[in-house]
């Protein structure tokens, strides 16, 4: 039995092997019920000792694809395990950049309005009066008052040429961090290239191996085949030249070609001597192989007939997975058909709980009328 898939599992290949075993077995067990040479002598315990040996060699063949499976499993988890620890570790190293660059560029006194929102803006700004000889004053005390900015402008200037300068600095830096990301992305991209084409070529050994170990088991069961029929084609030939040398050692003995007359009792017609009994006449001769020639047809039809009835089941076992697997597709077709009635239903069915709902709270609304405080303080008790 050739096996005809692309690529297949472990499980699909044992599942294969497990199919092929009772198909085999299957067909001895045809053979042994049909054969009527080996129900009534026996088994062969040839033929038994080399299907021990046969299948024996499956068990190591088998057991050496399930070794080269899992060795080839365990590669490819090492490898996608070295490739995450790599990955790891790159992150790492460009959030350890990132956290230096801000520490280093970005810190809270290099912003721009950080001289709006320094806290010790007061510790470091000048008073407004040093003393009573301050050359900032006038003649008049009274000629600088407090909240006036006498440099404004002169600190505006520098202001915006600060400003300018960290602007330059900032598009710089910026410049210089993009190309360092694009850089660092080609690298990672490089490497995720060269990890899928890695991926890529294991897949594709794996791949060919699945396909040689396919091929090796297809030639091997088209070797059986062969020699299985060989061996039926040379035991067949034995047998005929077995029969061939019987009858023609009958024929060509002394018994056949001698008087017939000569075993006939005389005091019985109908009976012979045994000790002088030299064979049958031409017209017995003739009969008995008439008789030879109706039992070769008879088992040439047989034989036709068991072939026809192995086709019959051939085709029978085709018709019935046919229609095993349309019945499957009309279930299949049926339940997703129930499915659906059912989501109409519960989708009806939830719009009219949704509508009960509704007019249950319309219904048991606690409005308080008149006739409900009418009802007190009309006895005395």
């Amino acid at each position: 039995m050739a096996l005809q898939m692309a690529l297949c599992t472990k499980d699909d290949l044992s599942e294969a092997v497990k199919l092929q075993k009772r198909e085999q077995y299957e067909e001895e067990r045809k053979k042994r019920i049909f054969n009527a040479r080996q129900r009534l002598f026996g088994l062969d315990l040839d033929t038994l000792e080399r299907q021990i040996l046969e299948k024996k060699k499956q068990q190591s063949v088998q057991l050496e694809c399930d070794k080269r499976y899992e060795e080839q499993e365990q590669l490819q988890k090492r490898l996608i395990t070295a490739k995450d620890k790599e990955l790891e570790k790159e992150k790492r190293i460009l959030d350890s950049d990132l956290n230096y660059y801000r520490c280093r560029y970005q810190r809270m006194d290099q912003r721009r309005e950080f001289d709006l929102n320094d806290p010790n803006f007061l510790k470091k700004s000048k008073p407004a009066r040093i003393a009573d000889a301050d050359n900032s004053l006038g003649i008049s005390s009274a000629q600088i008052f407090y909240g006036e900015d006498l440099c404004k402008n002169d600190r505006q200037i520098r202001q915006r040429e600060q400003q300018r300068a960290w602007l330059d600095q900032q598009v710089l830096e910026r410049k210089q961090a993009e190309e360092a990301r694009r850089q660092a992305d080609n690298v990672y991209m490089e490497s995720v290239q060269c990890r899928d084409k890695h991926l890529e070529e294991m897949a594709k050994s794996d791949h060919r191996t699945r396909h040689q170990i396919i091929h090796k088991i297809r030639q091997f069961n088209v070797n059986l085949a062969k020699q299985k029929q060989a061996n039926r084609a040379r035991e067949k030939l034995e047998t005929y030249e077995d029969d061939m040398a019987e009858i023609y050692n009958m024929l060509s003995s002394d018994m056949l070609t001698e008087n017939p007359d000569v075993a006939q009792s005389r005091s019985n017609p109908n009976r012979k001597i045994a000790f002088m009994y030299r064979g049958m006449t031409p017209e017995e001769l003739l009969d008995f192989r008439k008789s030879q020639e109706q039992q070769l047809s008879d088992t040439l039809q047989r034989k036709t007939e068991t072939q026809l009835m192995d086709k019959q089941w051939e085709q029978y076992a085709m018709n019935m997975d046919r229609t095993l697997m349309l019945k499957q597709i009309d279930m299949d077709r049926k339940h997703k058909q129930q499915l659906d009635d059912l989501v109409r239903a519960n989708a009806k069915l939830a719009i009219e709980q949704d509508q009960q709902r509704k007019d249950a709270l319309v219904q048991l609304s606690n409005a308080v009328s008149d006739d409900f405080y009418d009802q007190f303080n009309k006895t005395s008790r």
